[in-house]
C-alpha cells in the first residue's frame, strides 16, 4: 500500500527533468556555482525529500482540519506548524539561493525550486510561509539599504522573522492603482521613515505567533505623490521596530483585525490588517512605521 508521504513527487522524474532534460549540472562550470557539483545538489534535494515527507506531509491533514483561529490578540496554529518551519529554517533553506556573505550557498535557482517543489506538494499551507519570507528577503537584498538588510533580512534568512507582501485592499485586487493605503513622511524617524495609515486584505501569514517579528512589504501612497500606479511606493513595515542592537524594540501601529477562510491553503493565515489606526503609539504617535524601498 502507498502512503500519501510516499507520492507526493517522484524523485526520479525530478532528476530527469533536472539533469536529463535542463543538464543543471553545466552550471557548475559558471563561477557562482563553481564549488557545486551534481552531489552537492542531490545532497540539498534528498534532505529537502526527506524534511517534506517527515514534518510537512504528516500534518497536512491536520492543519487542513484545524484553521488558524484568533481570539481577539493571539492566533493560533497546530504546533505541528512551527516544528516543521524551525527544522527548514535549520538546514539552511532559507538561504539557499542568497550570497555566501548573507549565509546563503548560493544554489542555483532551479535546484532550489526543485527543492521547494517538495514542500509544495507536502503541504502548500505550511510552506507558504518559508515561500513569502524568501520573496520579501530576495526584495529586500535587491532594493533594501544596508540598515534594512542588517535588521530586518538576516534575522529572515536566519528563520527568527517571517515576511508577507501587502497589496490588496478590501476594495483593491487587481487594480492596483487604485490603493487608498497612504504614508506620511514622519520627521522624528530620519529620511526614508514614514508613518502608513490604511487597511490590507489577503494578506497570506499576515499575522501568527511562529517568529519574533514580521516583516510587511506594503504598497502605499506618499503624500503628494500622483495617482494611479506610478504613486505607488513600497515601504518595510515591521510587527516590531527593530533597534540598532538588533533586539526587538515596540509593538508598531499594525494589528490583525480578522482571519479570512482560504481554500487549499488553510494551514496559512489569511489576515485583514490595519495600519496605523491608534493601537498602538510608537514613539508616542499613532500610525504603523515604515520605511521606504529603493
Amino acid at each position: 500500500m502507498t502512503t500519501a508521504t510516499e507520492s507526493i513527487l517522484s524523485a526520479e522524474d525530478i532528476d530527469f527533468q533536472l539533469y536529463d532534460w535542463l543538464k543543471v549540472d553545466e552550471l557548475c562550470e559558471r563561477p557562482r556555482f563553481a564549488d557545486h557539483s551534481r552531489e552537492v545538489f542531490d545532497s540539498v534535494l534528498e534532505a529537502s525529500e526527506e524534511l517534506a515527507k517527515e514534518r510537512f506531509a504528516t500534518h497536512a491533514r491536520k492543519s487542513d482540519l484545524n484553521e488558524p483561529t484568533f481570539d481577539g490578540k493571539t492566533v493560533t496554529l497546530i504546533p505541528e506548524i512551527k516544528s516543521a518551519l524551525d527544522q527548514f529554517a535549520g538546514i539552511g533553506l532559507l538561504s539557499a539561493t542568497m550570497d555566501e556573505n548573507v549565509g546563503g550557498i548560493q544554489l542555483p535557482q532551479t535546484v532550489a525550486k526543485a527543492c521547494f517543489a517538495w514542500f509544495q506538494a507536502a503541504n502548500i499551507g505550511t510552506a507558504s510561509y518559508p515561500m513569502l519570507t524568501m520573496g520579501n528577503a530576495n526584495l529586500l537584498l535587491e532594493y533594501g539599504t544596508e540598515e534594512q538588510i542588517e535588521k530586518y533580512v538576516l534575522p529572515e534568512l536566519d528563520g527568527r522573522f517571517f515576511g508577507t507582501m501587502c497589496l490588496s485592499e478590501p476594495d483593491v485586487g487587481s487594480s492596483l492603482g487604485d490603493v487608498t493605503t497612504k504614508a506620511v513622511r514622519d520627521p522624528a524617524g530620519g529620511g526614508n521613515a514614514f508613518r502608513v495609515h490604511g487597511t490590507k486584505m489577503w494578506i497570506s501569514s499576515g499575522d501568527h505567533e511562529l517568529s519574533e517579528n514580521i516583516v510587511h512589504l506594503v504598497l502605499a501612497r506618499a503624500e503628494g505623490d500622483q495617482p494611479g500606479v506610478k504613486g505607488l511606493s513600497l515601504f518595510l513595515v515591521p510587527k516590531f521596530l527593530v533597534n540598532d542592537d538588533g533586539s526587538l524594540g515596540e509593538r508598531n501601529d499594525v494589528v490583525l483585525s480578522g482571519l479570512n477562510h482560504k481554500m487549499g491553503w488553510r494551514g496559512t493565515t489569511n489576515t485583514l490588517l490595519n495600519f496605523g489606526e491608534g493601537a498602538h503609539t510608537p514613539a508616542g504617535s499613532a500610525g504603523a512605521v515604515g520605511y521606504l524601498v529603493g
